[in-house]
C-alpha cells in the first residue's frame, strides 16, 4: 500500500514551510524514523522523519517550493504494499479499447509568478506553464513572459493592442528597466514574512520611544582582559556579550518593569520573575532571536557556552522552535557590525529592547582634564504605555554602575 505524508503543523501558528533539502531521492529505500526532508518554517529548519519504512514512491515538491500545512509532501510505498503487488492483466487485443483505463489527468505544473506577471501573461496570451522562469527558485518574471511572447509569436490581446496603438512614444525616450526586463523580483521567505508581520505589528501598535546613552565601560574591559588572561586555554572565549547579558539580567532585577510583556488582548502588563534574554542574531536566513533562559542564575562561562551554541545553530539554520520562544527582554548586539546609534524595534509582546554598539576608546573630559577611556553607546527602545523616559534613564544608569565595575555583581549575589 501507499502512505501519503502530509506537512504537519510543526510550530505555533505555522501555515506553510519551504522545502530546503531532500535527504533522499525518489526510489530510495528508507527506514522508519529516518530523516527524509528539511523544511524551513518561520522559526527554524526542521528535519521530518519517515513515518514508516518503504520505498520513496513520489516526491511531490522540489527544493525552494513553499508548501502549505496539510499538503502531501511525499508518498511512501510501504512493505505491506509489496505483499500486494498488482497482478498482470492478460492482453486482450480484440477488446483493448473497451478495457483501456481512462487517461490519468496530469497534475498542473505549479507556477511561481507575481500577480502582475500573471496579468501580463493573460494580456499577451502566454501560457505560464510553458515559460522558463529566470527568477529566484524558477520564478517567472515579466521579462520572461515578454521574451516568450516574442520568440513564439503570441499576439497581444485586443486590449493591449488598442492601448499600444494609442500611444506615440518618441524614439528618443529610452525604455525603463521594467520594460526591458533589467530587474528581478522574488517573494519573501517564510522567515522574512514573519519578521515583516511582527515588526509591522510592533511599530503600528506599540508607541515606541528610544533613549540613547553612552556608558563608561573601563571596568568591564579591564575585568574581561584579566579573565581572558587567566583562561587562555578555555573554550569558548568569554565574549563581551556573555558578560553584558549577565549585567543586563541583574539590571532587569532592579527594574522589573522592563522584564515584562504587554498583553494586547487584555491590556495587562505581565512582569516576569526570571530573565529570559532574546539575543537577536544576524543569519543568512534573516534575523533570528534565540533565547538564553534564566540568565540571572547562570555563570558567565555557562552563558558564553550557550551563546556560542545558539549562534552556531542560528547561522546553520538548525534552531529548534522551542529555542526561540519565551523571551522576556531582547538584546540586539550591533557591536560587531559597527554603527553609533539605532532605534531598535521591540519584539512583541515584550516592552523593551536594548541595542549594543561597539566598545571604543574615546576622548572625554574628567575633572577639567582631557583624557581617554573606554565607552559604549546603547539604544534602549521601550513601549511608552508601560514605562517612561525617566525609567529608561534609571535603567541605563544602573547598567553603567555594572559596566564601570563588574565586581558590583557580588553585592547582587549576597
Amino acid at each position: 500500500m501507499s502512505l501519503a505524508f502530509r506537512l504537519p503543523d510543526i510550530g505555533e501558528g505555522v501555515a506553510e514551510a519551504e522545502v530546503v533539502r531532500w535527504l533522499v531521492k525518489q526510489g530510495d529505500e528508507v527506514e522508519e524514523n529516518q530523516p527524509v526532508i528539511e523544511v524551513q518554517t518561520d522559526k527554524a529548519v526542521v528535519e521530518l522523519p519517515a513515518p514508516a519504512g518503504g520505498k520513496m514512491a513520489e516526491l511531490k515538491w522540489k527544493e525552494g517550493d513553499v508548501v502549505p500545512v496539510g499538503e502531501v509532501l511525499y508518498v511512501i510505498g510501504t512493505e505491506a504494499g509489496r505483499e500486494q503487488e498488482p497482478k498482470e492483466v492478460p492482453h486482450q487485443p480484440n477488446d483493448s479499447h473497451a478495457n483501456a483505463s481512462p487517461p490519468v489527468p496530469q497534475k498542473k505544473k505549479r507556477v511561481l509568478a507575481a500577480p502582475s506577471t500573471r496579468r501580463l501573461a493573460r494580456e499577451l496570451g502566454v501560457d505560464l506553464t510553458e515559460v522558463k522562469g529566470t527568477g529566484a527558485h524558477g520564478r517567472i518574471t515579466a521579462a520572461d513572459v515578454r521574451n516568450h511572447a516574442a520568440m513564439h509569436g503570441e499576439q497581444p490581446s485586443v486590449k493591449v493592442a488598442q492601448a499600444e496603438s494609442s500611444l506615440m512614444v518618441p524614439p528618443s525616450i529610452m525604455p525603463t528597466p521594467a520594460e526591458t526586463g533589467e530587474w528581478s523580483e522574488s517573494g519573501l521567505s517564510p522567515v522574512r514574512k514573519v519578521i515583516a508581520e511582527r515588526l509591522l505589528f510592533s511599530v503600528t501598535r506599540k508607541p515606541h520611544a528610544t533613549h540613547f546613552a553612552e556608558l563608561a565601560v573601563d571596568g568591564l574591559v579591564e575585568w574581561r582582559q584579566r579573565r581572558m588572561a587567566e583562561r587562555e586555554e578555555c573554550s569558548p572565549r568569554l565574549s563581551y556579550l556573555a558578560i553584558i547579558s549577565k549585567l543586563v539580567a541583574h539590571t532587569l532585577k532592579r527594574h522589573p518593569q522592563f522584564n515584562a510583556h504587554f498583553i494586547e488582548e487584555t491590556q495587562m502588563v505581565r512582569q516576569h520573575h526570571t530573565v529570559h534574554l532574546g539575543i537577536a542574531a544576524d543569519t543568512p536566513k534573516g534575523l533570528l532571536v534565540p533565547v538564553l533562559r534564566q540568565v540571572e542564575r547562570k555563570t558567565m562561562e555557562q552563558l558564553a557556552r550557550e551563546l556560542d551554541e545558539l549562534t552556531q545553530a542560528a547561522r546553520a539554520g538548525k534552531l529548534l522552535p522551542e529555542q526561540m520562544k519565551g523571551s522576556t527582554f531582547t538584546i540586539s548586539n550591533a557591536g560587531a557590525l559597527g554603527g553609533t546609534w539605532a532605534t531598535p524595534i521591540i519584539n512583541p509582546p515584550e516592552v523593551a529592547i536594548l541595542a549594543l554598539h561597539p566598545i571604543e576608546q574615546k576622548p572625554f573630559v574628567k575633572e577639567g582634564q582631557l583624557t581617554v577611556g573606554w565607552r559604549m553607546n546603547i539604544s534602549l527602545s521601550f513601549d511608552h504605555r508601560v514605562v517612561d523616559g525617566a525609567d529608561a534613564i534609571r535603567f541605563t544608569q544602573t547598567l553603567e554602575t555594572f559596566t564601570k565595575d563588574p565586581g558590583r555583581l557580588l553585592q547582587e549575589l549576597i
